[in-house]
């Protein structure tokens, strides 16, 4: 029977959705609030009956910089007060959409989880996330339809609620329910956009701490936390996460939130990686405390990145000096290697536009960005048997390394892959590199 002391379902039970959504719950309720999540699991591991085995409670580490000042902190996390699994509890699951106290649906699925599935009859229980809330919200229809819910996914896709809500649709129409459904959901179910930020590397299992011999689903997370929702200011009515300590915003349009993290975060961790490897540094705490790295890398975003990015440039310069505190952190250790995984996408994602936007604005490529981006090039030229890549791009640059010479592998590798041409820019990187 579904527990009616719960305010929301959360889809999934992973590390990041507990030490990130988890924790934002958590700030609330000691502050006089009273959420309840009951945690679904749709996967074949044990970890629901193992946390249900400590009612649902867990501890936090929060450990890195913020600020500048050295963080590690361990909170309890007890706001999870219910788990189901699918399919086996689906009846469970079912109640709850005719419970007036729940109002939030919460998911991280992955990207895999995420799709739009073909499903069999209405009166079968679904197979994918999309087709299970289309018949949890068809029973909500049914029995409470004054009720508004809100559905925040936080997969890391572009415009997750809207495809979401897509998907919702689609299912809706396939399964021939009725227009008034369809209007229903217009009308009752707020999908909201949202993106996600936050390091969480999960069991710290490289850490000396007594907590980890009682707790086994004690997790790690960086002190930096961004949930930026996508909406309008009536939304914030239905919005108790913003009051968390936790940077949560509520914006018209979250395309400049991803941007900054695509460019500043994630972008700088491929133009680190790249020079990283090819210098013989290991992991991001390494390179980022070598002080002639922190001052390329400062550079770098604050003379070649920000200026590429159409926002607040002062929160752009924020928003950077809390992700070098975050690449600083003593407590995780990220490997080089590990980021290295498909690094030509990650060019072609990442820095390749900051490449094309520079130009556009001075004449030029940006001189750092463009020496990072060569460094990866050249390890990858140097270090065939080290590549994590397709087998494709593995075998071409096995191939090329043998040919010609590095200068001429380095020209054709900048056309073949980035389609960028050999200019000045570049032979003054290039310079810098050998």
């Amino acid at each position: 029977m579904a527990n009616t002391a719960i305010q929301i379902l959360q889809f999934g039970t992973g590390n990041f959705l507990r030490a990130f959504f988890g924790s934002m719950v958590q700030d609330l309720n000691e502050t006089g609030n009273n959420l309840n999540i009951c945690i679904i699991q749709s996967t074949s591991s044990d970890n629901l009956l193992r946390l249900a085995a400590q009612d649902y409670s867990f501890s936090l580490l929060v450990a890195g910089f913020k600020d500048g000042e050295k963080v590690e902190q361990i909170r309890p996390i007890n706001c999870i007060k219910d788990g189901l699994k699918l399919p086996q509890e689906q009846d469970k699951f079912m109640e709850f959409a005719s419970s007036s106290q729940l109002k939030w649906i919460i998911s991280n699925v992955t990207e895999a989880g995420m799709v739009m599935k073909e499903e069999g009859p209405f009166e079968k229980f679904a197979e994918s996330f999309a087709g299970r809330l289309t018949q949890w919200l068809f029973r909500r229809f049914e029995t409470i339809p004054e009720m508004k819910t809100v559905v925040l996914p936080c997969e890391l896709l572009p415009d997750n609620g809207t495809l979401l809500k897509s998907f919702v649709l689609s299912h809706a129409k396939k399964w021939e329910l009725s227009l008034e459904f369809q209007s229903w959901i217009q009308d009752k179910v707020s999908f909201h956009n949202s993106l996600v930020d936050r390091i969480v590397p999960g069991f710290p299992s490289h850490l000396n701490l007594k907590e980890k011999e009682s707790d086994p689903f004690l997790v790690q997370a960086e002190p930096y936390a961004l949930w930026a929702i996508e909406g309008v200011e009536n939304d914030r009515t239905h919005l108790p996460f913003l009051d968390s300590s936790s940077e949560v915003i509520l914006t018209g349009d979250i395309s400049g939130y991803a941007l900054r993290k695509v460019r500043i975060l994630n972008a700088s961790h491929t133009a680190m990686t790249g020079h990283g490897l090819l210098h013989g540094f290991e992991t991001v705490g390494e390179w980022i405390a070598a002080p002639e790295c922190e001052k390329l890398l400062f550079e770098m975003i604050d003379r070649e990145i920000i200026p590429t990015i159409k926002s607040d440039k002062e929160a752009l310069k924020k928003y950077a000096n809390d992700v070098l505190d975050r690449f600083r952190n003593p407590f995780v250790s990220h490997k080089l290697s590990d980021i290295s995984l498909n690094s030509i996408a990650k060019l072609k994602s990442r820095l390749l536009p900051i490449l094309i936007d520079y130009r556009e604005i001075t004449g030029h490529y940006p001189p750092k960005t463009s020496l990072c981006l060569l460094a990866l090039l050249l390890f990858y030229l140097r270090n065939p048997g080290k590549i994590k890549d397709s087998e494709e791009i593995k075998t071409w640059f096995e191939h090329a390394s043998q040919s010609h010479s590095e200068i001429e592998n380095l020209k054709t590798s900048l056309s073949h892959w980035l389609n960028l041409e050999w200019n000045l820019d570049f032979e003054f990187a290039y310079d810098k590199l050998i």
